[in-house]
């Protein structure tokens, strides 16, 4: 009997034992407008790195810039 593939959904990815999400996908993740997301990006508060091709943040950088835009809140 097999056992079950893993769920990954489409914007996700995994590199040396670190999680990423695509960075099209990081406004919807936070409910936030992706111009904030642009903004972030270009003014280095987001680290974006390229998996194959495609624009993604590590989930730790996100949990940081959550917990930074918090507090200048």
């Amino acid at each position: 009997m097999r056992a079950p593939a893993p769920t990954v959904k489409p914007g996700w990815f995994f590199r040396n034992d670190r999680q990423y999400l695509a960075l099209s996908e990081v406004p919807a993740a936070l409910a936030v407008s992706s111009a904030e997301i642009s903004q972030a990006v270009e003014a280095g508060q987001i680290k974006s790195e390229r998996i194959s091709g495609c624009k993604a943040v590590a989930l730790a950088e996100l949990f940081r810039y959550i917990e930074n835009r918090g507090n200048q809140k």
